[in-house]
């Protein structure tokens, strides 16, 4: 059941990018970044309210509140990439960006976390995954390939920061403070970045849907996160993202992209490199500190 909901969270993400992306198509960035952000709140509210479970604050220093103010930077990149590259292409290139932004995290320590210092085996499975994204990169566009590995970026320190707030105040609580500090951040952006000249208020429901699926793929996450090895969670997260984003494609296009179904295996062939690496040196560190 894990490895299920944890495959459907990928495939969510995908879905929730289009939705999202054909939000703003209609009405803008200003006010999709805005709705985006209600929905989410809306949705999370109700789960609060379900579950009967009262929000908490907790007393942290302000930086661990910015998750939200974060999760609005990712959501510009892949509004400003999408339609410009394949689906796919914004996936894999998203994880690109935070696999290569987590190895420089670990290296140095990002925010207090413990220091993991880089080793050169990590390469390969990157340099993996560098070819399988420019298999499946065709027509594009750079800036859009740039804002795509900068989401990863972006993705990766609101889990860092988010990480922190959840083990303080709940994962129900951390979500919703998310969206509040989003919300309040996409309000105050809302004059700098402009209201459309028409806004059509008989849009598609599922114009609407992708803050709501954002808040259920937090939910979805936090319920498989201990139940199932990381390994596996990144797997069948990328494994979601990556068939959901091909099928997204053929529905845009029309046809089977088979080069980007080639780059995506290459893709999951870097990642799976890179994750059996990881386990193999942790093993290692655990036999050299049972020997001692």
């Amino acid at each position: 059941m894990s490895y299920a909901l944890s495959l459907m969270a990928g495939m969510l993400i995908s879905v929730m990018v289009v939705f999202n992306g054909a939000l703003n198509a209609q009405v803008g960035v200003g006010l999709s970044l805005v709705i985006i952000h209600i929905a989410g709140l809306v949705t999370i509210s109700l789960v609060l309210l379900v579950r009967r479970e009262r929000p908490r604050r907790g007393r942290l220093a302000p930086v661990w509140y910015m998750a939200g103010l974060i999760g609005i930077i990712t959501t510009l990149f892949n509004l400003r990439a999408f339609g410009h590259i394949s689906v796919s292409a914004m996936m894999a290139l998203s994880l690109l960006g935070e696999s290569a932004t987590g190895l420089v995290a670990d290296h140095v320590g990002l925010l207090g976390y413990p220091v993991r210092r880089f080793r050169r085996e990590k390469l390969l499975g990157l340099l993996i995954t560098l070819g399988g994204i420019l298999i499946m990169l065709t027509d594009f566009e750079w800036v859009a390939v740039l804002v795509s590995l900068l989401a990863g970026l972006t993705i990766l320190l609101s889990r860092l920061v988010n990480g922190r707030l959840k083990r303080e105040v709940g994962a129900a609580s951390a979500t919703l403070i998310n969206y509040l500090t989003g919300l309040a951040g996409a309000l105050l952006a809302l004059p700098l970045l402009g209201l459309p000249q028409a806004i059509n208020l008989h849009m598609p429901l599922t114009s609407y849907l992708g803050g709501a699926l954002g808040a259920v793929i937090v939910i979805i996450s936090n319920a498989v996160v201990g139940r199932i090895a990381s390994f596996y969670m990144t797997l069948t997260l990328f494994v979601g993202q990556v068939s959901a984003g091909l099928l997204l494609d053929m529905a845009l296009i029309g046809s089977f992209p088979a080069r980007t179904a080639l780059g995506g295996l290459f893709v999951l062939a870097g990642l799976c490199v890179s994750l059996l690496q990881d386990r193999a040196y942790k093993r290692r560190m655990d036999r050299a500190a049972e020997s001692l």
